[in-house]
């Protein structure tokens, strides 16, 4: 759909009473199924925390999606997440089988896809496991827990040619649709910075005493390729702030925002998939916290033409606790999972440059099944038009590793795609890679 600017303002506004959404931010997500090559599709879920949030995404309102398998290390948490999906999803569930191995799970043929929803450590080989079994591949964000193994991703999908998306889903969501179809209208003016953030306390994270390992975990596959750790309820639990298996706010909060600044930024032609001319991070972490990631950090991604900042910080930007803002000459554009608003400038007069938009609603409203309907209907037709293609997702993950290697050389970076190295930067190289444990090897394409 094409719209002049006044005429998107007009449409806007009327939206931002509460009139409903028009077609202009209709979900991606909507497709026939006309000439399918599948009448239905058989997912299995690995990792049943985030996944099945994923898998309810898929489920719901999509009867010619099934549930056929649920894999987990932690057997106590696996039988009730399958008997709430049951109970949720009796006609999608009824043939469903649990596993404690995901390489068991692949083994069965009837599945036609796959969520990778493990800790960050896990989804590279499981992400190679499963394009080899053939198997339509969902994997969480980040893809993966170092820029060699998203290079290693993408080089695989060439080679398997496999139906991916990534679990960046607010490339689904109406609201930062409608973002990037004002930003088209080009009533921002000139563009020149982006503002991302996530708000949170800085308070100390309390630790544990390392215990024996629960009778209901299977802890030696649940750290796989990770380094060999007694087992630690607190490190368990909070995985994502140890680097061993994840990278802290700036790989799990920072990932989505950095794909949502880019999506926009795509939108007012300015990017597209260029890597910045340089990274650099600094950060705070409170002396006496038990995580190993910061609990405070700035992130600035400097580009030809503009830059990107990320800040995982205390205070609110724009009375949100979380979002993206695209700055520019004549308005600012705020979004996030709650909604838009365009916030003009004004003339030395007072008078305000342009009309103002805003749009609110139903936090998280409606992106999840969409993403997740939209890879399952690719999956149907096969079809590799997913929203969030492996390349896009591996893109928005590498720079939130480049801003973390930042932070813990204490240099600026500069990454070379060709060479998949860092310029000049040796202690920067040392981080490109993650060691895995034996007997666990890093997949090869």
């Amino acid at each position: 759909m094409t719209t002049n600017r006044r005429g998107f303002l007009k449409n806007s506004s009327t939206l931002a009473v509460g009139l409903g959404f028009s077609s202009l931010i209709a979900s991606k997500a909507s497709t026939t199924f006309a000439g399918s090559a599948l009448s239905r599709v058989n997912l299995a879920v690995i990792g049943v925390g985030m996944g099945c949030r994923d898998l309810q995404g898929a489920l719901t309102d999509n009867p010619w999606v099934h549930c056929i398998a649920m894999c987990d290390v932690n057997k106590q948490r696996l039988e009730e997440q399958a008997a709430r999906f049951k109970k949720d999803f009796p006609n999608q569930t009824a043939n469903m089988q649990l596993y404690g191995d995901f390489r068991k799970l692949l083994e069965n043929k009837d599945i036609n896809g796959v969520i990778i929803a493990t800790p960050d450590h896990w989804h590279t080989y499981i992400f190679a496991e499963a394009l080899k079994a053939g198997k339509a591949i969902y994997v969480e964000k980040p893809v993966a827990n170092s820029i060699e193994e998203c290079n290693l991703m993408m080089d695989l999908q060439k080679k398997y040619k496999g139906i991916i998306t990534t679990g960046l889903w607010q490339t689904s969501q109406r609201y930062f649709q409608g973002a990037n179809e004002i930003l088209k209208s080009g009533v921002l003016g000139d563009v020149y910075k982006v503002q991302i953030w996530l708000s949170q306390n800085t308070d100390p994270r309390p630790g544990a005493e390392d215990v024996p390992v629960p009778d209901n975990l299977d802890y030696e596959m649940w750290l796989g390729p990770a380094p060999k750790r007694p087992y630690n309820p607190v490190r368990v639990r909070n995985w994502r702030s140890f680097w061993d298996y994840g990278g802290g706010q700036q790989t799990d909060w920072g990932v989505h925002w950095i794909d949502s600044a880019l999506d926009g930024l795509k939108a007012l032609g300015l990017s597209n998939l260029e890597y910045p001319k340089t990274v650099y991070s600094t950060a705070y972490k409170h002396p006496k916290t038990n995580n190993e990631t910061p609990s405070c950090q700035t992130t600035v991604f400097q580009f030809e033409n503009f830059h990107i900042e990320w800040s995982q910080q205390v205070a609110h930007l724009y009375n949100r606790n979380q979002g993206v803002a695209w700055i520019g000459s004549k308005a600012t554009l705020v979004c996030n999972r709650e909604g838009f608003e365009l916030i003009p400038e004004k003339t030395r007069e007072g008078a305000l440059i342009t009309e103002k938009v805003q749009l609110v609603g139903k936090f998280e409203e409606g992106g999840i099944e969409a993403h997740a309907t939209n890879w399952c209907a690719c999956i149907r037709d096969q079809s590799h038009n997913t929203n969030s293609p492996i390349e896009k997702g591996a893109f928005a993950t590498i720079l939130a590793h480049m801003g973390n290697i930042s932070y813990l050389t204490g240099t600026s970076v500069v990454y070379d795609p060709l060479k998949r190295r860092f310029v000049n930067n040796a202690a920067a190289d040392h981080f490109l890679k993650q060691a895995y444990r034996t007997p666990w090897k890093i997949p090869v394409v």
